[in-house]
């Protein structure tokens, strides 16, 4: 699931609601801007780039890989110079993230240059963030590897990425109204598009200690391993894992439209837990995602007047309306594996025609169900006829 926007219209700038947001942004300048302004009640200062600007203010990126619309109001001051947009180097990211994860508050930061491209700031037990460091890194690495064999290019991300895992939900919680973010009841992590930053709490708490005991040793940590509830707490780690390195090794771009059965297929695709690794609790490979398989085959029981892959394929909003984003998940993910699995170089054709769009292209309901047919062909009968035999074999 991604997360949160609001709304601007002239500057391309489209904000949708919680988890479902596109980001839309136009041009780029090649001087580096120097903005002061106010953002969620506080001064910031910020060195990036203009990507759209009009009377109302600005589309701006940061140097960290944090985006902001800045209204016009709320600039205190602004300058730039010819100096090129460069983003910020681990090391010089690291000492701005110690300015806003202050050591007196209890955070702390695993060795920057020993997990990949990702700087993990955390409150919780050291033995939890390094297990979920490595299974960061492990993803990354794995995902790259794995789409480079079909032919899909990734890239070598701009910007350190960032995660934040905090010890418990209560703080979870706090950070993300602190940051506008809405999260629902039983919501464990997220990617914000906007910060490009995961956040999540330690799960290693839930249902796991004796009361009473809340020491964080290793044996607490493989505890959690074991746990009942460890598959669907790694599932959901590894789902917003997932978008946060799709968004950032252009997958997928944070400012072009992408198709979100696309988006959250892929993140369905990749986060099924492995419960035969020990050291992280998943391992890299196109498993069947049981949890979703389940609601798929009730799904797709139910008597349909037009194809649902269709529906899913043309309409956002099916994922953010609570009587259909269940069942379009699933859909998601048994369409992504058939594809996957069936369908490979045309999966992989898909993918990279999708990769090369841009905000000037258009973007609708018929032009996204031209592209789908284009790779697979607009014989529908046929293919959810083979897409239902596929699912109903699966064991």
């Amino acid at each position: 699931m991604i997360a949160i926007f609001a709304h601007a219209d002239k500057m391309k700038l489209r904000l949708f609601s919680f988890f479902f947001s596109i980001l839309f942004f136009h041009s780029t300048a090649s001087a580096l801007e120097y903005v002061q302004f106010t953002h969620q009640g506080r001064e910031r200062n910020e060195e990036g780039k203009i990507l759209a600007e009009d009377q109302r203010g600005l589309d701006f990126l940061a140097r960290d890989g944090q985006a902001y619309h800045i209204r016009r109001a709320n600039i205190i001051a602004r300058r730039s110079d010819d100096t090129p947009f460069v983003p910020y180097t681990k090391t010089e990211l690291l000492e701005r993230l110690k300015q806003e994860f202050p050591p007196e508050e209890g955070y702390h930061f695993l060795d920057a240059f020993a997990y990949g491209s990702f700087i993990v700031v955390y409150t919780t037990s050291r033995d939890f963030a390094t297990w979920y460091g490595r299974l960061l890194q492990r993803l990354h690495e794995r995902y790259a590897a794995h789409w480079k064999r079909y032919g899909v290019e990734l890239e070598t991300p701009d910007f350190p990425m960032v995660a934040v895992v905090h010890a418990n939900e209560e703080q979870f919680r706090q950070y993300a109204r602190r940051n506008a973010v809405n999260i629902f009841q039983e919501q464990r992590a997220y990617y914000h598009k906007l910060t490009n930053r995961i956040v999540v709490y330690d799960m290693s708490e839930l249902q796991v200690y004796q009361a009473g005991d809340r020491r964080r040793t290793p044996s607490n940590l493989i505890r959690f391993l074991s746990h009942p509830d460890a598959p669907h707490n790694i599932r959901t780690l590894i789902h917003e894992a997932v978008h946060q390195v799709g968004f950032n090794t252009g997958m997928h771009s944070r400012f072009v439209l992408t198709p979100i059965w696309v988006i959250e297929g892929l993140a369905l695709f990749h986060e099924v837990p492995d419960p035969r690794s020990r050291d992280v609790g998943w391992t890299f490979g196109p498993h069947v995602n049981h949890y979703r398989l389940e609601r798929l085959r009730l799904y797709l029981s139910r008597p349909h007047h037009e194809s649902p892959i269709i529906k899913m394929i043309q309409d956002d909003k099916l994922f953010s309306q609570p009587a259909t984003a269940l069942d379009n998940y699933a859909l998601a993910w048994g369409l992504f594996y058939y594809l996957e699995r069936r369908r490979t170089s045309e999966l992989a054709t898909y993918l990279k025609m999708l990769q090369e769009k841009t905000d000037e292209m258009p973007d609708n309901a018929e032009k996204r169900r031209k592209d789908f047919e284009a790779c697979f062909g607009n014989d529908w009968e046929r293919f959810d006829r083979e897409f239902l035999d596929f699912i109903r074999r699966l064991r």
